[in-house]
């Protein structure tokens, strides 16, 4: 993964999904398509915030989402997966697993089974071991990092979403799982600036906001984490994956005025 410190800054902006690093995947696991294991990814949504001009912390996954889903639990493995020794009856069967989109997903975005045979779940382990826990490892650091300057902390968990999965007037999705990961103040301003750039914005609806704001969202100690979801049709063109630029550069432009605002508004946030 990539990171940055940065002391002037209690931003830390999260990017779990737009890793698109496919070549040993390819090589080494599932014999779909490069288009089809990229439908999962939250494409190029890491070049918002990649700049040495924004004054933030950031962390950004390498590797793609469809080997490792940093957002979710690490007991969220299906255990129809695996073959050697392992102790089911730990592993969290929540609907995310049950549709096939665990910490390891085995199914692509359309639905189609990753792998043709069954996996050691020695894969499993080294999977957690070498990429899911290092990167939380980072969060928990960077967030230690924040807090013991500045006392406070901000996490925009960011992502993208597949146009296919949400009404057709919606562009953003601000999650922050009710109020209980993040102050709604916080929450108002982001909304704000949001619509002030055109863009139409729901709040926790469709999503309430996933595994990292759950986790690591603790307002009453002053980190908040919200969940950004923007919907891939406002910048990609979705069936090749190229970036509408001027677009882009529009979602990059609302996102450096929310990082100044926020980084020039300590005493008020």
């Amino acid at each position: 993964f990539n990171f940055k410190k940065s002391k002037q800054s209690f931003l830390l902006l999260n990017s779990p999904h737009s890793g698109r690093d496919y070549s040993d995947f390819i090589k080494y696991y599932s014999k779909l398509p490069l288009n089809d294991l990229r439908k999962s990814e939250d494409t190029y949504i890491d070049l918002l915030f990649d700049s040495k001009f924004l004054n933030i912390n950031f962390l950004i996954a390498n590797f793609p989402r469809i080997f490792v889903d940093l957002n979710r639990s690490p007991l969220e493995l299906d255990s129809s997966m695996w073959t050697g020794k392992f102790n089911a009856s730990i592993f969290n069967k929540s609907q995310k697993v049950i549709s096939g989109i665990g910490v390891i997903p085995k199914v692509s975005f359309s639905g189609k089974n990753i792998y043709e045979n069954l996996l050691l779940f020695e894969d499993a382990r080294k999977r957690l071991l070498n990429f899911y826990f290092p990167y939380h490892k980072k969060i928990r650091t960077l967030i230690n990092y924040i807090k013991q300057i500045h006392n406070k902390v901000i996490v925009l968990d960011c992502h993208s979403m597949s146009s296919e999965i949400v009404n057709d007037n919606i562009d953003i999705v601000l999650s922050n799982n009710n109020n209980k990961s993040a102050n709604p103040i916080i929450t108002k301003i982001l909304y704000k600036f949001f619509v002030s750039y055109g863009y139409n914005v729901s709040v926790n609806n469709p999503f309430e906001g996933g595994f990292i704001t759950q986790y690591y969202g603790k307002p009453q100690k002053n980190i908040n984490v919200i969940q950004i979801e923007i919907n891939k049709k406002l910048y990609l063109f979705e069936e090749n994956f190229k970036v509408n630029s001027k677009n882009f550069n529009k979602l990059k432009n609302c996102f450096s005025d929310i990082i100044n605002y926020i980084n020039l508004s300590k005493t008020k946030i």
